[in-house]
């Protein structure tokens, strides 16, 4: 077994459990590290000498695959969460183990210069999200909403079309966390942090096109800006 894993790390130059991690969390480096809140360089450390256990454990709870997977190959990969989320039509049941929740995938919630719209009192539809996937993000379901994004600002994290899941009870800001905000009547997707004085600082991921902005209390109540949800999880459309 340690020969294969040996073979395998000169054949491709990445450790095996990195290989791991990165198809779980389907993105990469740098979105991957930025995910786990580490350095990409951290990852690029990773490569050489394998994930660390600390860096697994906080990979299986972000992406719900088993810590002993990414390590060590065993046990067999999970299926994805997201892969339980679906679209569904009134003729199709719905399992012990998911719940409805609306599909707004026709309002724009833009991720660039934003665009205005009512989100309450439109049509939706609906998508299945597992009950476990609520659980894991400890979402209830009455605030669990799918959004449709559209935009370059949060990319790519968020890419253009991509599929947002948000929870409505949550609105405290909790640094360096993506949020569904409507500011000036506009509706992003944004990192959010709170800044002295109860200012509030607006990042976005694509920050050479989206300069950074900081809003004062006064600012916040004359530019009518409201934290909307929390961002929990995001589908990207494929390339």
């Amino acid at each position: 077994m340690e020969n294969l894993v040996l073979e395998m790390k000169q054949e491709t130059g990445t450790h095996p459990s990195v290989e791991r991690l990165l198809e779980a969390s389907g993105l990469n480096q740098e979105e991957t590290a930025k995910l786990l809140d580490e350095s990409p360089q951290t990852i690029t450390n990773w490569k050489k000498r394998g994930i660390s256990k600390a860096g697994a454990l906080k990979a299986a709870g972000k992406f719900n695959v088993s810590a002993n997977w990414i390590l060590k190959g065993e046990g067999g990969k999970p299926d994805s969460t997201i892969s339980k989320v679906e679209e569904w039509d009134s003729s199709t049941p719905v399992d012990d183990d998911e719940v409805e929740i609306p599909f707004y995938k026709d309002v724009l919630i833009s991720c660039g210069s934003g665009s205005l719209t009512e989100i309450l009192g439109n049509e939706t539809r609906k998508l299945r999200l597992s009950k476990s996937t609520l659980r894991q993000y400890g979402v209830e379901s009455s605030n669990a909403y799918a959004l449709t994004a559209f935009g370059d600002s949060m990319t790519p994290i968020i890419n253009n079309g991509a599929t947002v899941y948000v929870d409505v009870g949550k609105t405290d800001i909790i640094d360096g966390k993506i949020y569904a905000i409507t500011h000036g009547g506009l509706f992003k997707f944004k990192y959010l942090y709170r800044m002295p004085k109860g200012a509030v600082r607006i990042v976005s991921a694509n920050k050479d096109e989206y300069p950074e902005e900081i809003l004062t209390v006064e600012d916040m109540i004359d530019q009518e800006f409201e934290v909307v949800a929390y961002a929990f999880n995001v589908q990207n459309p494929l390339p």
